[in-house]
């Protein structure tokens, strides 16, 4: 029999929930929960569950705001499958997503984290241009060593695994930190969040990389995407991110050392000089790259 999977869903935002949730209950694997972790502050989430009258899903309501991360490590709290796959709110799985990942990872033991290319969509469902992050990592589907997938992300400074809807992994591969999922390293990651579980789980064993699409990852204005104080807080978690995943085994040569801290120093100049900036903005900036530097200085490549 197939090992049974969860579908967590760390709900707050109202206005795609009832898509995300309807591609949950489309999905054609015989073997799975729907968990939704309701954040929000209305009961449009809690009357759209009702109305969708399936026993596949459990319903959660938080007695008080749990917030970003407390509600992603609620979610992974109450999953009772072996094999766990967030869905954010906003996004949409593929029919045939489940099917495809959780036979690939029951097939194959040693696979600790299990991915596919995505689609882009705006919020009308509509089908957008690939981004540089959702660029193929192979034309043709693939068992990888998980230090290798690790490493590209690192080497590219950019997320090239997916985003929480994209990946599934065994909930018995997670050792959370006591103050939340997202914490590693004593550090605690918002917008590289999903990354900093990833490469704790690609640290272990191999992935797969499926190379059609099987989620829509959907960008809109409620998200946080933009702006100078996300980039800043961006920037200084790729720094942190970095020099925890050396220190467990990824960028394991002064070449890719050199990779990754060019890489980040790319998108710290991305924007033009430094000069264009507040002094506030360009202080975290100077700040940063004077730290990238340093890495660089110390491991020629």
């Amino acid at each position: 029999m197939a090992e049974r999977v969860s579908i967590l869903i760390p709900a707050y935002n109202e206005r795609f929930f009832g898509e995300a949730l309807d591609s949950a209950l489309a999905q054609r694997h015989p073997d799975f929960e729907i968990v939704v972790c309701d954040d929000s502050p209305g009961e449009e989430i809690e009357r759209r569950v009702a109305s969708a009258g399936s026993s596949r899903i459990r319903y959660v309501r938080n007695a008080s705001r749990l917030g970003f991360g407390g509600n992603f490590t609620s979610c992974l709290a109450q999953a009772r499958g072996d094999l766990v796959k967030f869905l954010n709110d906003d996004d949409r799985l593929d029919p045939d997503c489940l099917a495809i990942l959780a036979g690939m990872m029951e097939a194959n033991p040693s696979i600790t984290l299990a991915t596919s290319r995505r689609r882009v969509i705006d919020e009308n469902g509509r089908v957008l241009p690939p981004i540089a992050a959702t660029a193929p990592v192979s034309h043709v589907s693939a068992l990888v060593r998980g230090r290798e997938l690790g490493d590209l992300a690192l080497c590219n400074a950019m997320n090239v695994i997916g985003e929480p809807t994209t990946v599934m992994f065994r909930k018995s591969h997670v050792a959370a930190d006591a103050a939340g999922l997202f914490r590693w390293g004593g550090v605690d990651y918002h917008c590289l969040a999903d990354l900093s579980l990833w490469l704790r789980l690609l640290a272990n064993g191999f992935a797969y990389y499926h190379a059609a699409p099987l989620s829509d990852f959907r960008m809109h204005e409620g998200q946080e995407q933009r702006g100078d104080a996300i980039r800043l807080d961006t920037l200084d978690e790729w720094l942190a991110i970095a020099r925890e995943a050396r220190r467990v085994g990824f960028l394991s040569t002064a070449a890719l050392v050199t990779q990754a801290m060019s890489a980040l120093r790319a998108r710290i100049l991305y924007g033009g000089p430094l000069e264009r900036y507040e002094p506030p903005t360009r202080a975290r900036l100077e700040r940063v790259l004077a730290e990238v530097d340093r890495e660089l200085s110390a491991s020629p490549g």
